[in-house]
This record gives C-alpha cells, structure tokens and sequence, in this order.
C-alpha cells in the first residue's frame, strides 16, 4: 500500500534535520528543499492558501512563512535577479559600502539556474508574490546564460581582465538540456514572455533554443545531453519540457515522425522484471513494517512476474526517478494533445503503480529509493510520490483503479495513491500550484 503518512512524515523530519549524509550535497540545498516542499504539497501537507490540509500535517503556517524568508534571505543574490543554489556558495559581502551591489566582491557571487528555477518553484508552492524579485533583472540575467548555440549555462561569472582589458561575463557549468530546461521554467513563472509582449525586456533566443532541442534528438528517437550523443530519460523530459513551457508555436520544431519516436521510445524504456519466489519473500520480509494486510499484499504481488518501471537508458535496471522523467514525458506527448494525460496511458500503469509500492517504497520510514534494497533519499523519494501522482491522474481520468487491476488486492493497492493531488508534469511540481503561478501571470498580464 501507498504509506501516505510515512511519507509526509520523512520529508517533514528532512526540511528539519538531514542526516550527516547529505553533507556532501550543501552545495545543492534548494534542490532539497524544493524535493521536501513539493512532495509535502502532493500527499496535501502544506497549510498554504485555503486548501484542505491533512489533519495530521505538523506544519504550520509560521513554518510555511519562515521558509519563503529563509530562501529570500539566504539564496536571493544582492542584484535581486537570480538564486544561488544554496547559502553555502555565497561571497561574503563588505557591509560598510552603501550598496551591496556596488561591491566588487558581487561578480562572484553568481546565480545558478537550476537554483533559480528550485527557489521559484518553493516559492510558487508556497504562495509567494514574487514582490522582492526584479523579474525584468531575471530575464536579462537568463539571456546573459545563453549561449550562442541555444543551449544555456548553468550561469555566468565576471572574469577579471587586466588594465588594457574588459571584464567578462564567461559561461559555466556544462552545456546540455538541463540549465535550458530550468531556464524555460524560470522564464513562464516571472511572466517573462509577457514582460517581452508589454515590450519591457528582450526575450532569449527562442528559435535558437528549439533549434537546439531538435539537434539533440538521438539516432534511438530519444533526446541527448548533446548532438549526436545518446539518449536518455532525464534529458528527453527536460527537452520536451523546454518546448513545453516556451509555449504552442514552439512545439512545431518536432515534426509528428520525431514525436511517434519519442513516444515510443519513452514507452520502450518501460522495462520487465521477472521475481523468483526467493527474493520476493525476502524481500517482503524486510518491508513488514507497517500493517499485516500491506505486507500480505505486497508479498502476494511480488509472486507474479510483474512488468517494472522505467530505466533511462538501455540495458539499465528499473530506476525510480525515471517513472517520472519518462511518466511525464509521455504526459506532455503529443504536443499539441488536449488530453491532460496525453501518452501516459499507453504505458502499463498497473506494473509501474506496483514496481514503486513493492520494489522500492520503503514503508518504514517513508520515501523511495533509486532500486530496490538500498535506503531512501530525498531525490527519488520526491519523484516516487511526483510519478505516482502522474499515475493517479491517469486512474482518476478513467475513473477509478478498475482498468487497471487483476485481482480486488491490487485494486485496493492502486487505490491507495489516489488521496495524492494532481500534477502538473511539465514544471513538476503540483497542479494546484501551476493554478496559483496562472494567476500570478493573469495579474501581471493586466498590469
């Protein structure tokens, strides 16, 4: 079963205290937090706005509001036009000159897009206006991270030049559809194209951009972290979900062949595991834990040969964090498909449903693992729960686990999911967010 409570227990323990672990990780904070934030808003743990919140959240709206200060307060770069991706990249700045950003120290102290889109995502979940950023300073920092191929950095840096030289802004970080996905995002929550239709701001390159997408995709019909490279589930979500987010008329730099491709592609990814009777009572052995019926459960799916989830690459295990890369690639495919689920319900729902609950939910202390028999972490604990939200909005849209199950067990385990809310997979975060970023936009638009 679907230990919804075990859940939004772990990730509400992990925005108070990480274990010494995640050390390593300082650097990439908001990446945590957006993890722990976004997943608490799925299970319906968040006291934001007027939503139903479960009666046995432990949040508070005082927590909620210290939480929007903290990323403003520790992440929000002086000039106001970009975020770091954690507190611990930050330049000491000199409080005895008049204004920090009149500091030399600040051109090294430089956004990050993928921190960017982390912390206006955070925001976005939990309610913030955007009333302390300088959205028009943000779209001209997102232009400064293009490169002239189309594709995006993960930021710039002031190089310091000599006397008879100019100081540069150089690019850094590497060069692949991540950071262009991050800025796609980071562009539609601060309304920049419509800063750019109101004339304010120069827009990015936006032909540039699709034009790069379309070079990345690979000779096996998925996307690559570059031309003529291979393939890859991450990368594919994130290209697919540039043009997404960059709007309609964008999405034509795919012709129908490529999209079929990619379509297929994403659905060949879905991979197949046969468990021997061996593993499986070991492995339901390990997970008894939470009710006698949830283990029974589980132990009795696992005797079957089940289809998997999805790997990322070929010749890879079934991976958590790409029943979600590959479940909302397929939602957001085809493009131009009104259907809110588009593709994803050509994938074996009911096997992916089960690979998450029995093979790498851990009904102990909450969250998922990357495979099964390793610990959880926060990473593929927030895109578990994200990959079967997008698998409930597929069981609500046809109305109920009916379709989808063999026998009244799985049915009540398919059912278990559906108390998460729906989302939206293009900006993965909650579909009752994206709402509250539309009327942001809606205001902006009316200004």
């Amino acid at each position: 079963m679907f230990a919804l409570d075990r859940h939004a227990s772990f990730f509400q323990h992990s925005l108070r205290l990480l274990p010494y672990h995640y050390t390593q990780t300082d650097t990439t904070r908001l990446a945590l937090i957006f993890f722990c934030v976004s997943a608490l808003d799925l299970l319906g743990y968040l006291p934001v706005a007027n939503q139903e919140c479960s009666p046995k959240s432990k949040v508070t709206k005082n927590e909620v509001e210290h939480w929007k200060e903290w990323v403003y307060s520790t992440c929000l770069l002086p000039t106001c036009d970009a975020f770091r991706c954690s507190p611990a990249t930050a330049v000491p700045h000199d409080a005895s000159t008049s204004s920090a950003v009149d500091n030399d120290k600040v051109g090294y102290d430089v956004g990050h897009t993928a921190g960017t889109y982390f912390a206006l995502g955070i925001l976005i979940i939990l309610r913030d206006d955007f009333s302390r950023l300088d959205r028009v300073r943000m779209m001209s920092w997102l232009r400064k991270c293009q490169r002239p191929d189309g594709s995006f950095a993960a930021g710039v840096i002031q190089s310091i030049g000599n006397e008879s030289s100019d100081n540069l802004e150089v690019y850094f970080g590497e060069r692949d559809l991540r950071f262009g996905y991050c800025a796609a995002a980071t562009r539609w929550f601060i309304g920049g194209d419509i800063l750019v239709r109101k004339n304010v701001v120069q827009d990015i390159d936006i032909d540039s951009v699709a034009a790069y997408i379309s070079s990345c995709v690979s000779y096996d019909g998925g996307m690559a972290m570059g031309p003529y490279a291979e393939g890859h589930a991450g990368l594919t979500y994130c290209g697919v979900g540039t043009l997404r987010l960059l709007g309609p008329d964008n999405t034509k730099v795919l012709s129908d062949e490529v999209v079929d491709g990619l379509v297929r592609w994403s659905l060949m990814h879905q991979v197949y595991a046969e468990l021997d009777a061996e593993s499986s009572s070991e492995s339901a052995s390990d997970s008894e834990v939470t009710s006698a019926s949830s283990s029974d459960a589980c132990a009795q799916v696992r005797t079957a040969d089940i289809p998997a989830g999805f790997n990322g690459r070929i010749n890879k295990p079934p991976d958590t964090c790409y029943s979600f890369w590959s479940g909302a690639t397929l939602e957001m495919l085809p493009l131009s498909s009104s259907n809110t689920t588009g593709s994803l319900g050509l994938s074996d729902i009911r096997s992916n449903i089960i690979f998450l609950l029995t093979q790498t939910q851990n009904p102990m202390i909450g969250g998922f693992s990357k495979v099964a028999d390793t610990p959880p972490d926060l990473m593929h604990a927030y895109l578990g729960i994200a990959a079967l939200a997008l698998c409930a909005d597929v069981v609500r849209e046809h109305r109920g686990p009916e379709k989808f199950v063999k026998s009244p067990l799985e049915r009540e385990i398919i059912a278990s999911i559906l108390p998460l809310k729906s989302i939206d997979g293009a900006l993965c975060l909650s579909t009752s967010a994206k709402q509250y970023a539309e009327e942001l936009r809606a205001k902006w638009e009316n200004e």
